[in-house]
């Protein structure tokens, strides 16, 4: 059975769950890596944290704002549950290159801003604690 998320949307909306249950949905770029589905971000960030207390997440096509198509309408994308893991090094790496190659100059774009935003900050005294880390999120059999 094919998946019902395709490497061929540009956004999902990533549901990450708080200690006490309530849902956190952040729009994010995302690309097919085997079996599993990638997502570049920052270690320091609340989502991370969120997923080192609780690897269950949802997933759900959206634009780049974050907004999905509500429930009932016959466009809507399913909210697909996965569970997620945090991944470090090489294996962040490989996410951030199937991003890349996903995004095109896009991504281009994007991490000229960011390389030269962190330069910045390092010029400035700032701590860069911002080391490379993806999220790899797997759908379960038969989604």
């Amino acid at each position: 059975m094919a998946s019902p998320l395709s490497n061929k949307e540009k956004y999902v909306s990533l549901v990450t769950f708080r200690r006490d249950g309530r849902p956190v949905a952040t729009p994010v770029w995302f690309a097919a890596i085997g079996d599993e589905f990638g997502v570049i971000t920052e270690t320091n960030v609340g989502k991370v944290k969120r997923i080192r207390n609780n690897s269950r997440v949802t997933v759900q096509v959206c634009d780049y704002s974050g907004n999905v198509v509500p429930a009932g309408d016959p466009k809507a994308a399913p909210v697909l549950e996965a569970t997620a893991r945090l991944v470090t090094g090489a294996d962040a790496v490989a996410v951030r290159k199937a991003i890349a190659k996903k995004y095109g100059l896009t991504y281009a774009g994007f991490a000229l801003y960011w390389n030269v935003s962190s330069l910045l900050g390092r010029l400035r005294g700032k701590r860069d604690d911002s080391a490379e880390t993806a999220i790899l999120f797997k759908l379960p059999a038969g989604h």
